[in-house]
């Protein structure tokens, strides 16, 4: 307004999103509290656990590099959370395009929006390893200088994710991008912990005694920071390559824009796996129940980012298994994490209740109504069909990549996967309606169940492990019988499929 006072363009929207980011959860169900808070406090207690272990023995420059490292991997994997849901990107591509700033400007004010948040988590990372580094050279301007450092990597891994999704949505969508997003952030989760919990036994050696060698710590900001650290004047030339590389991912985001890639695909027939569910289902209702379920569970942008990252801990729990010299123990260890799947199974169930489309319930609520028991049988198919069956199928290929003998990786993965579809018909029992159709807060899961279905889970895959050969496929024969049997048997009013 002419004379009055005019918030600059850039300052607006980064103080929208903040307001968003850390208010928005809360001022949708009444509360008054910032949701970062959390994120924040755990995080900093988790890099206080892991300063704490290596203090005072490590030396500085392989310390400084190890917290802050964690503290990268910490706020990389957060950043794949970041992902706004449809409606949240469209109002910002409505915002953006009616705004008067420019390409520029809108990266420049995503920068600073995601800079705010990013250094918030990363100082309550940084604090108690940069004052153990202090306390450890008896130098307090190590404190400010750690803390620098820390949000320069945290920054970088920031970057480099965001354009890396923003070009995934562009090429490939919103699906495509959620994908990505769930699979880099599996591999993120279980392979990053695995090379630091290896990298552990090496921090008092050379850079080229660490899993992935000299060359692969040459790859990483937290090596070079931690030189930068310990002796700055000799290493400043560090810094060169790392600002080359943000002015890079700075003009690959100018480039790309906001676009999101819409292109309308086809209608294709269901393959064999889809049209053998949908007999499974029943009649037309159950297999519509049944198709729309399995549908969803691949292009659900939620349940993409959510549950991928949920395999990549056993994942990697099974490789550091397989590379010991142990076979009875590692058979053990990859017996039990196979059973991950099943044990996760409550926490997809809980995500499936949740409407991923806003004003959508109308369209259940027009449809006729089926009883709760073939709702609950159909949803149990499409997960049986389309979760679990791909993800021990790949299991299984892993193993037998990893040099596992078939007649010991069959029996297990055989045993796993019927396993956890007998605990899945047991499971689904809580599911309240149909899938993806509720729109209200996840609810909360009862831990003491899920401690219990994991003991058992993990128990009886401990128990087929170390039976003999024979036993194996007895065990594996007789669980994929009882989950044929639980298939064939139909609710009241259904025939036999």
């Amino acid at each position: 307004m002419h004379g009055g006072h005019r918030t600059p363009p850039l300052r607006a929207l980064v103080h929208a999103w903040l307001v968003l980011d850390f208010f928005g959860e809360a001022r949708r169900s009444g509360g008054d509290a910032s949701t970062l808070t959390t994120t924040i406090f755990s995080q900093s207690f988790l890099s206080l656990g892991v300063s704490a272990l290596l203090y005072p023995e490590v030396p500085p420059v392989p310390f400084a590099a190890a917290t802050l490292s964690v503290s990268t991997l910490l706020v990389a994997l957060g950043a794949f959370d970041t992902e706004q849901p449809t409606h949240r990107r469209a109002a910002d591509r409505i915002l953006l395009a009616t705004s008067p700033v420019s390409r520029l400007q809108a990266v420049l004010a995503r920068c600073a929006h995601a800079s705010f948040s990013t250094m918030l988590v990363t100082i309550g990372m940084a604090l108690p390893p940069a004052i153990l580094l202090a306390c450890h050279e008896s130098d307090p301007w190590k404190v400010p200088f750690y803390i620098l450092l820390a949000c320069m990597c945290s920054g970088l891994a920031i970057a480099g994710l965001s354009v890396t999704l923003r070009a995934a949505r562009a090429l490939l969508g919103g699906h495509g991008a959620a994908l990505v997003a769930g699979t880099g952030k599996a591999l993120l989760l279980g392979f990053g912990v695995v090379f630091f919990a290896l990298s552990m036994t090496s921090l008092r050696g050379d850079a080229a005694g660490l899993p992935f060698g000299r060359v692969g710590a040459e790859l990483l900001p937290p090596y070079h920071a931690a030189k930068l650290l310990h002796d700055p004047t000799a290493n400043s030339w560090r810094a060169l390559p790392w600002l080359a590389v943000l002015l890079t991912l700075l003009t690959a985001a100018v480039a790309i824009g906001d676009g999101e890639h819409d292109r309308r695909r086809s209608v294709k027939r269901p393959g064999w796996l889809a049209r053998r569910s949908l007999q499974l289902a029943g009649t037309p209702a159950d297999a519509a129940i049944a198709a729309f379920t399995s549908t969803m569970l691949w292009r659900s942008p939620g349940i993409r980012s959510r549950v991928l990252p949920l395999l990549g801990m056993p994942a990697a729990f099974a490789f550091l298994a397989l590379r010991g010299n142990d076979e009875r123990g590692s058979m053990l260890f990859t017996a039990m994490a196979l059973q991950f799947p099943a044990i996760y199974l409550p926490f997809v169930i809980a995500m499936l209740q949740q409407s991923d489309h806003q004003g959508a319930r109308w369209l259940f609520d027009s449809a006729p109504r089926l009883p709760l028991v073939r709702v609950q049988r159909a949803t149990w198919i499409a997960l049986l069909t389309h979760l679990l069956l791909p993800v021990h199928a790949l299991a299984l290929l892993g193993l037998l990549a990893t040099g596992m003998p078939p007649l010991r990786a069959l029996p297990l993965s055989l045993f796993s996967f019927a396993l956890g579809g007998i605990a899945a018909r047991a499971m689904i029992r809580v599911l309240p309606d149909v899938p993806f159709s509720i729109e209200a807060p996840q609810p909360e899961l009862d831990l003491g169940n899920l401690m219990a279905y994991g003991l058992v889970l993990a128990g009886a895959g401990a128990a087929v492990a170390i039976a003999a050969p024979l036993a194996q496929f007895v065990a594996a024969a007789l669980a994929v019988l009882g989950l044929v049997a639980m298939l064939r048997r139909m609710p009241d009013g259904l025939g036999a499929a």
